[in-house]
């Protein structure tokens, strides 16, 4: 059996759709409105749940208020068969995202409002967050949109401690990320496009030419920067383009790429790279190669953006190996 932690915030998603987004002083006519469970930590934590085998547990380390949302994202998580035992109640409100989702490509602009996710700091992480009835959790999953200090201590305990570490840094904040001195003892970074950007200071613009040569230049220069050993990889997803890993066993990181799957259609981006995420840190926690993995968060965010909604939107296992297998 093994064991998927995540470490995250949990937010309640206002989702309001309209053929495009309003601009400055502007009103715009909706044409629709919605609400979902969402949060980074939430979304991929469900995605682990649905794109991991029977063999797997998932575990959701977080905070929501004391609302009417925080009863609704935990619950929404404990009925997937998510491990909501350390999902804590505080004083105050649940995180809130407010969403504008531009109906006619589909894009998304997104407002946050942290709520008790930043209630969130380094004294509140322990290793006991992350102990199993087997042992200790094999996979540590984090992003950024709980308290920095919070996330680079959790880091620093999973790696003191042998737990392999998925660390997706989004909402990127490079300056800070870099000043911690974290992404060392990172199993794997995964970032997309614009976060890749963001890890090294005078990283190049992306060639519109050559997504892909350009983004394998960027990726290979911060791999050498950080001196990433061959236990970690830097995993960069380039959306419609596909996504590539590097690491320090491939000479030639092109035959690291891998294809994006095609979407029947484009209906909300929320949420895609979760599903990415989660399908990817599945495989990765069962032992399956990176390559593959990739295969399978490559046809999981297909599979999302032809969905409404962060939560709802995230496929199940079955579908994305079926797809992966139709390729």
């Amino acid at each position: 059996m093994a064991h998927i932690t995540i470490l995250g915030s949990l937010n309640y998603d206002l989702v309001t759709t309209a053929e495009r987004v309003p601009l400055g002083g502007e009103t715009v006519p909706a044409s629709g409105f919605a609400t979902h469970n969402g949060g980074k930590g939430a979304n991929q934590a469900l995605a682990s749940q649905r794109l991991s085998g029977a063999d797997v547990t998932v575990r959701m380390v977080g905070r929501v208020g004391q609302d009417e949302f925080g009863k609704i994202l935990k619950g929404g998580l404990e009925r997937e068969g998510v491990d909501v035992s350390f999902v804590e109640t505080v004083p105050g409100e649940s995180g809130v995202a407010v969403i504008i989702v531009e109906q006619s490509t589909g894009e998304n602009r997104i407002l946050v409002n942290a709520g008790a996710n930043g209630t969130f700091s380094a004294a509140d992480v322990s290793l006991d967050m992350f102990r199993t009835p087997t042992g200790l959790t094999d996979v540590l999953v984090l992003q950024n949109e709980l308290p920095l200090a919070a996330v680079f201590r959790a880091i620093e305990i999973a790696h003191e401690n042998g737990i392999k570490i998925v660390y997706n840094p989004s909402p990127m904040y490079s300056a800070e990320v870099a000043a911690a001195g974290v992404l060392s003892k990172v199993d794997y970074l995964v970032v997309n496009e614009t976060e890749l950007g963001s890890v090294l200071a005078d990283a190049p613009a992306l060639d519109a030419e050559d997504v892909f040569g350009s983004a394998i230049a960027i990726a290979q220069q911060a791999f050498a920067e950080f001196q990433f050993d061959g236990a970690q990889t830097i995993v960069v997803t380039l959306g419609s383009h596909g996504a590539f890993y590097v690491d320090a066993a491939t000479a030639d990181v092109r035959a690291n790429v891998v294809p994006s799957f095609k979407p029947p259609r484009v209906v909300d981006t929320t949420g895609a790279g979760d599903s990415f995420l989660g399908a990817f840190v599945g495989a990765v926690a069962t032992g399956v190669s990176t390559q593959d993995a990739l295969r399978r968060g490559a046809a999981a965010g297909a599979i999302a953006v032809s969905r409404a909604g962060a939560a709802e939107g995230v496929p199940f296992l079955d579908e994305a190996l079926a797809l992966v297998e139709g390729a």
